[in-house]
C-alpha cells in the first residue's frame, strides 16, 4: 500500500522543494558564483546521498552498467549543467518570480521534443497552448528593462528546453536506487569545470560569502537536491510525463509567494498576465492531451470488445 502512493507524496514534495529553490538560487548567488555554486552543490548531496543509500542499503546495490552510466553522465549535464545551470547564471540578473515562471514553459518543450521523437501532429489543444504560452513569455521577457536581462531570460528558456529533452531522455531507463546520486555527482563535477572555465574562481572570495547565501546553498544542498531532485528522479521513471510535468506550474506559485515575501520582490502587471498565461497554457496542453489519451484508450477498448 504504501508504494502505490510513494510516487505521488514523492510529486507532492518535488511541488513544494523545488518551488523554494528558486529563492534559495537567488540569495545564493548574491555572494557566491553561479556554476561553482551549483557544482559544489550536487558533488556534496551526490557525495552523501551516495553514502546513505549505499550504507542502509541491503543488499548492497551495485553501479549501473556501462550504458546505463553513459544515460545518467547525458542526463546529469542536460539537467543540472544546462537547465539548473543556465537558471542559475541567470538569477544573477532576474529576478527568482520571474524565473520560476519562465521555467515553467518546461512542459511545452517536453511536448514538442515528444511530438518529434513520436513524429506525430500536435492536437488543437496544444497549439493553442503553445500561443497562449508565447504571448505569456513575450509579457514576462517585456518586463525586464534592458536587452542584457531580455538575454538572460532566454537563457532560462533556453535552460528550460535542455531539462525537458534530459527528462525525456531520462524516462528511457529503469529506476535505478543510485541513479539521482550518480547523476548529481558526475553533473557537480562538470558544472565546477564550467565555473572554472568562465573565470568565476578569479573574482571568488570566501570571506565574502554572505550568511544569507550559505544559508541559501545549505537548502539548495538538503531539500533541492538530496530530498528533491531524489524525488523528481523517482517520479519521472514511475509516473506518466503529464503527470510529471505538473510540477512546473505548481513551482511557481511557490515561488512567487516566496519571492514576494522573502526576498520583497515586487509584483507587477506584467508578472500576473505574463505568468498567468504560462501556467494557463501549461494547463491547456496537459488537460488536453490527457483527455486525447483517454479517448485514444476508450476507441482500443472499443476496438478490441468488437
Amino acid at each position: 500500500m504504501a508504494r502505490r502512493y510513494l510516487p505521488w507524496l514523492a510529486l507532492v514534495a518535488v511541488y513544494i522543494l523545488w518551488g523554494s529553490t528558486y529563492s534559495a538560487i537567488r540569495v545564493g548567488v548574491e555572494t557566491i558564483p553561479p556554476y561553482l555554486m551549483i557544482g559544489v552543490r550536487y558533488i556534496i548531496a551526490g557525495v552523501l546521498l551516495y553514502g546513505i543509500q549505499y550504507a542502509i542499503a541491503s543488499p548492497k546495490p551495485k553501479l549501473p552498467g556501462r550504458k546505463e552510466l553513459l544515460r545518467i553522465a547525458v542526463t546529469g549535464i542536460l539537467l543540472l549543467v544546462l537547465g539548473n545551470g543556465l537558471l542559475s547564471f541567470a538569477e544573477t540578473r532576474v529576478p527568482s518570480s520571474i524565473a520560476a515562471l519562465l521555467v515553467a514553459t518546461m512542459p511545452i518543450f517536453m511536448l514538442v521534443l515528444e511530438a518529434l521523437r513520436t513524429r506525430t501532429m500536435l492536437s488543437s489543444s496544444s497549439i493553442a497552448g503553445l500561443i497562449i504560452g508565447s504571448a505569456g513569455v513575450v509579457m514576462l521577457v517585456g518586463e525586464q528593462s534592458g536587452h542584457a536581462n531580455a538575454l538572460y531570460a532566454g537563457l532560462i528558456l533556453f535552460g528550460s528546453f535542455a531539462w525537458a529533452l534530459g527528462t525525456i531522455f531520462a524516462r528511457g531507463s529503469a529506476h535505478h536506487p543510485l541513479t539521482a546520486p550518480l547523476e548529481m555527482t558526475f553533473g557537480g563535477i562538470v558544472a565546477v569545470g564550467v565555473g572554472l572555465a568562465l573565470g568565476e574562481a578569479n573574482h571568488f572570495v570566501i570571506a565574502q560569502v554572505s550568511a544569507q547565501s550559505l544559508y541559501g546553498m545549505l537548502w539548495l544542498i538538503t531539500g533541492g537536491a538530496m530530498v528533491g531532485y531524489t524525488a523528481y528522479a523517482f517520479i519521472v521513471r514511475t509516473l506518466p510525463a503529464p503527470v510529471v510535468a505538473t510540477y512546473a506550474y505548481v513551482n511557481p506559485v511557490v515561488a512567487v509567494i516566496l519571492g514576494v515575501l522573502l526576498l520583497r520582490e515586487p509584483v507587477t502587471w506584467n508578472v500576473v498576465l505574463g505568468g498567468l498565461a504560462v501556467v494557463a497554457s501549461v494547463v491547456v496542453i496537459l488537460v488536453g492531451n490527457r483527455r486525447a489519451d483517454e479517448n485514444l484508450c476508450e476507441e482500443e477498448t472499443q476496438g478490441a470488445a468488437a
